[in-house]
Parts: C-alpha cells; sequence; structure tokens
C-alpha cells in the first residue's frame, strides 16, 4: 500500500525491484510471486477497503483507485499515512529515536481482534469501565465500526441490552473475547454518514446538529483554514467560520481552546454560555 500509494503509478517490476531492497525481504527474493502479489492485493481490499488497481493500457501499472481523483476518504488517508510512516521507521531504524509518537491511553491490544470480528460478523463479549468510575460492566456488542478520535480508539455497535448503539472507549475496556454468535450489519448503516454531524464520539438523537458561527483572530483563522474543525466548516467571511455540527461537549471543549481569541456568534444559546463561562472565570481571577 505504501509503495503504489507515494509512487502514485508504479509497475509490478518497480514494485519488484523496491521489493529486493526492503529489510522485509528476509529470504533475499529479486520479485514478489504473482500469487503472493494479488493475495496480499486482495487482503488489503478486504480489510481497509483499498483497492489497488491495474492499467493494462499503459504497460501494466498499478495504482490506488481514487487517488487520482482524490476520492479517496479520510479514513483510508489516514490508514495510508500511518502505515507509511510505520514502514519508513523499521525500513531505517537510525531514525526511531527521532521520530515522536502521540501516546495512546491503551486498548489498542484489542484492534486486531475487533477487525477480524467486523470482518466475520461475530459478536465480542467486553468488559467496560465508565470513564468516572472503576465499576467494570459486561456487554455482549455486535461490533459495528472502530473510530479514532483525539489519540483514543473507539468502538462503536450495539450491545444486547440497550436499543440504541453506542460507543465505547477501547482504553476502558479490560477484556474482550470473540463468540461463536454472529450479527447482521443494518443494511442502511454506514459509518460516515452515522457520524456525519458529530465532531467527535457523542452521537444519537439527543445531540441535534445546528448551524454554529464564531468570529476568530486572524492567527487562529489561519489555523482553522489549514485544519477544519468539520467537513461542514465554512469561512463565510474573513475570520468569521460557521459549522452544521451538533453542539456537543467534545466540540464545545474544542472552541473552548482558544480562549479570548474565539467569539461565539450563534445560536444565541450558545453564546449565553461562553459569556457565562467568562464571567465565571473572570472572576476566579479576581479573587487573587
Amino acid at each position: 500500500m505504501d509503495v503504489i500509494s507515494s509512487a502514485g503509478r508504479i509497475t509490478k517490476a518497480e514494485i519488484d525491484r523496491r521489493w529486493a531492497r526492503s529489510r522485509y525481504n528476509e529470504r533475499g527474493e529479486q520479485e514478489i510471486p504473482e500469487r503472493t502479489f494479488y493475495r496480499y492485493k486482495d487482503a488489503i481490499q478486504e480489510l481497509f477497503d483499498i483497492e489497488i488497481r491495474c492499467d493494462k493500457s499503459a504497460g501494466s501499472v498499478y495504482y490506488i483507485a481514487g487517488d487520482e481523483t482524490g476520492e479517496r476518504g479520510g479514513a483510508k488517508r489516514w490508514l495510508l499515512s500511518q502505515f507509511a510512516l510505520s514502514n519508513t521507521v523499521h525500513e531505517s531504524h537510525e531514525l526511531k529515536g527521532r521520530i515522536l509518537y502521540e501516546n495512546i491511553p491503551g486498548g489498542t491490544e484489542y484492534l486486531t481482534k475487533i477487525v477480524e470480528a467486523m470482518r466475520d460478523n461475530r459478536m465480542l463479549r467486553m468488559t467496560h469501565s465508565r470513564f468516572m468510575s472503576e465499576d467494570t460492566h459486561e456487554y455482549v456488542i455486535a461490533p459495528y465500526c472502530l473510530k479514532v478520535f483525539k489519540q483514543r480508539w473507539y468502538i462503536f455497535g450495539k450491545t444486547t441490552e440497550h436499543h440504541e448503539p453506542r460507543i465505547y472507549a477501547l482504553d476502558r475496556v479490560t477484556s474482550i473475547l470473540t463468540l461463536p454468535d454472529t450479527f447482521r450489519l443494518p443494511k442502511d448503516f454506514d459509518a460516515e454518514t452515522y457520524f456525519t454531524s458529530s465532531y467527535g464520539v457523542f452521537v444519537g438523537n439527543q445531540f441535534k446538529p445546528e448551524l454554529i458561527s464564531v468570529r476568530v483572530i486572524p492567527e487562529v483563522a489561519a489555523y482553522l483554514r489549514s485544519l477544519p474543525l468539520h467537513s461542514s466548516q465554512q469561512e463565510i467571511e474573513p475570520c468569521v467560520f460557521s459549522w452544521y455540527v451538533a453542539p456537543t461537549f467534545d466540540f464545545i471543549m474544542e472552541l473552548r481552546t482558544h480562549g479570548s481569541d474565539l467569539e461565539v456568534l450563534s445560536p444565541a444559546r450558545l453564546r449565553d454560555l461562553f459569556l457565562k463561562e467568562a464571567e465565571k472565570t473572570a472572576l476566579l481571577y479576581k479573587k487573587m
């Protein structure tokens, strides 16, 4: 994936030349066997929904579908970037101490098991504790999808004891067991569509999207232009941004990080909330 994505379009002969120089090539092979190559290609599509195509009219040139038109989704771009970085680090051991990663609180050890359960439509028995409590609870869950947000991995799915699907942080999971029972993913479920009105991980009928607009200083505006908070982001006039998103706790917390460099314009309810919090903060400092 990394080799083809970074090259854009590449022949099998060039892939073989790179394989011959790769540290992963422990047998010293001069080329990747055809059957192995196609087996890997099919596995990549099955596990990551990334299709590697061959343009025979151009001399059997391989490329990743969607790359040339920018159609590949954010999740696929993220996967490719993670694999590319991992590949670069492993290929260049001397760089390991000079590449710094964000710390992931935990739960990544369950990712493989969850991905396999999603692929096979298998139920999972999961032991989970709430964020503000050490009390644990056991759930039997149908894993609909995985989501990463703010350095944390989350599993989203429907448990046997809740009517609506829910989301759980993997760093609060203490054990996961794959069950023989299977589930059927709802035909109308699409993960990207389900989270489209959400900034982070808070979803559900109680979180309704609305138009939110703010005014920021030029430095923050430049930051928002380079790294939009949500796919609905628009700059409706210089330094004035809007989003059609649910005003969930995590989105409000993100706006708060800009402090007095950001002014909420609408809706009025959200503006009043920020005003009251600013007044409370001013009182704290006046006490000193």
